[in-house]
């Protein structure tokens, strides 16, 4: 990931929520937009988690403008890039629905089995 790269998020990252204003998103990114990223979403208690594959879910775009944010963001998502296996979220670069662009998103890594799926697809109106 390089600075000027593109994040997608859909849950506690997205503006006004407790991870946004906990990391100073504000200020490390640049707010482009709503988004739309394919797969499903799952409550997964107290956030939600992305599971690539058909369905549509609703999020925001930020172009990163501080890179030293990431390590931060990645220990708060579970995300090691040395073990994968035992990280809860990947860190991965996808193709959005819309606006047409790539970007970085966190997909859950582990199984939903018992979780209950978001039908619409938004984390802030479930």
């Amino acid at each position: 990931m390089n600075e000027g790269d593109l994040l997608a998020v859909y849950g506690l990252l997205r503006k006004g929520e407790v991870g946004f204003a906990r990391f100073g998103l504000a200020n490390a990114f640049e707010h482009v937009g709503p988004c739309v990223i394919p797969g499903k979403l799952f409550d997964l208690g107290d956030y939600p988690g992305l599971v690539a594959g058909e369905g549509r879910v609703v999020g925001e775009l930020f172009l990163v403008r501080d890179m030293s944010v990431m390590p931060q963001l990645d220990a708060y998502e579970d995300y090691d890039a040395s073990d994968e296996n035992g990280s809860r979220y990947l860190r991965r670069q996808v193709t959005l629905i819309e606006p047409q662009a790539t970007a970085w998103v966190y997909l859950w890594n582990l199984g939903v089995e018992g979780c209950r799926p978001i039908a619409s697809g938004d984390w802030l109106a479930r």
